[in-house]
């Protein structure tokens, strides 16, 4: 009787001890949620997500592989860049329109004039290439706002499919992809059609699977209506900001006011640019940290629209953080925060018990690229 006993609470043991090794596994691979897919282009529900600016230019050459590199080892949630399209229609990453002279060398490391613009629709993407995006031109707006940013050589821009492939190696699909489209309705001659750079990105981003990570944003909205047109999935963020498309938005000029909007006026909106944005078809709402306003926010929300906001330096700020407005959005309750100094960021939402995303090993490529 007594071994029956034993045999039967043995049995029990044995029984307890597997269905808690059977949980112990099932708790070790059960797989994390993906908050970039799960929040692509919707509310995050209290998740502030951390946006690197051009790669975190207050620390890293913008819009550069080094960039990246730095941010994916700082851990963020999206990385952030501006395309344009080259002579040879191939969808390069640099901000401006034209090679800036203030981030640009030549080929036997000159700075490069400010007198005679070089546009980036008149290269090939290989004549671009030869230039050196690695430094700031000392003495330059630029190099006062980021003084502590790594000082590198031989440095090329890189183009757009370039950085996501670079990503998606080191990261898979656990950082996603914010793409501000650059056009200007008031100087279009600059640049390609709202078209063909939809088209142009389009491709990429089925060609490399990131849709579901991506959200892409510009100034110019037209853009954002004619890649929903090509498929009403993409998240696309629609940016305001005055000195560049808010103050044609809000003006009474029907002419102007139609300017950046694809032909929409404001007013046909309850004068109400979250409301008009959700018509259009968009998923975000992009404004100047310096531009929302509360009532804005909550309606941009009740409407299912994410909001992230920027800031930029030199302009609005004399800081590449400015905590104060940072705070203040971030007790308002903004989705993301776009930022230049993505470690700091980062920092700030670590210290107020926010989960903050995953950093990655990434193997130095250019350890000797480096200047003092």
């Amino acid at each position: 009787m007594l071994n029956l006993i034993l045999c039967s609470k043995m049995k029990k043991i044995l029984c307890l001890c597997f269905f808690g090794l059977i949980i112990s596994i099932y708790a070790e691979t059960k797989p994390t949620i993906n908050k970039v897919i799960k929040y692509n282009g919707i509310p995050t529900k209290g998740n502030i997500q951390i946006y690197a600016h051009r790669g975190g230019r207050a620390i890293s050459p913008e819009n550069t592989i080094p960039a990246y590199d730095s941010s994916l080892k700082i851990g963020v949630d999206y990385v952030d860049m501006d395309i344009h399209m080259t002579k040879d229609k191939k969808l390069i990453v640099c901000h401006t329109d034209f090679l800036d002279p203030a981030i640009t060398r030549d080929e036997s490391e000159n700075w490069i004039s400010e007198d005679d613009k070089v546009y980036v629709k008149d290269l090939t993407v290989e004549e671009i290439q030869k230039y050196d995006v690695g430094q700031l031109k000392p003495g330059t707006d630029y190099a006062a706002n980021f003084p502590y940013q790594a000082k590198m050589n031989h440095i090329p821009m890189p183009t757009l499919k370039s950085i996501i492939q670079h990503v998606k190696k080191i990261a898979g699909e656990k950082v996603g992809f914010l793409i501000e489209v650059k056009h200007m309705p008031d100087r279009a001659d600059f640049f390609a059609t709202p078209k063909e750079l939809a088209n142009a990105l389009y491709q990429i981003m089925k060609e490399e699977k990131i849709i579901n990570r991506t959200e892409v944003q510009a100034f110019n909205w037209k853009v954002l209506q004619v890649l929903n047109k090509l498929d009403p999935k993409i998240k696309t963020a629609y940016l305001t900001g005055y000195k560049t498309n808010l103050d044609s938005i809000l003006s009474k000029n029907t002419e102007e006011a139609k300017k950046w909007t694809g032909g929409h006026l404001l007013k046909d909106y309850d004068n109400s640019i979250p409301k008009m944005i959700k018509a259009l078809g968009g998923y975000c709402f992009e404004p100047s940290s310096h531009d929302l306003t509360k009532e804005q926010l909550k309606k941009a929300h009740d409407l299912g629209l994410k909001v992230v906001i920027w800031s930029y330096v030199g302009k609005e700020y004399d800081t590449a953080f400015p905590s104060e407005i940072i705070l203040k959005l971030f007790n308002w309750g903004v989705d993301g925060i776009i930022n230049d100094r993505p470690d700091e960021l980062r920092g700030f939402l670590a210290s107020r018990g926010y989960e903050v995303p995953q950093s990655f090993h990434v193997k130095d490529k250019f350890k000797n690229n480096y200047s003092k």
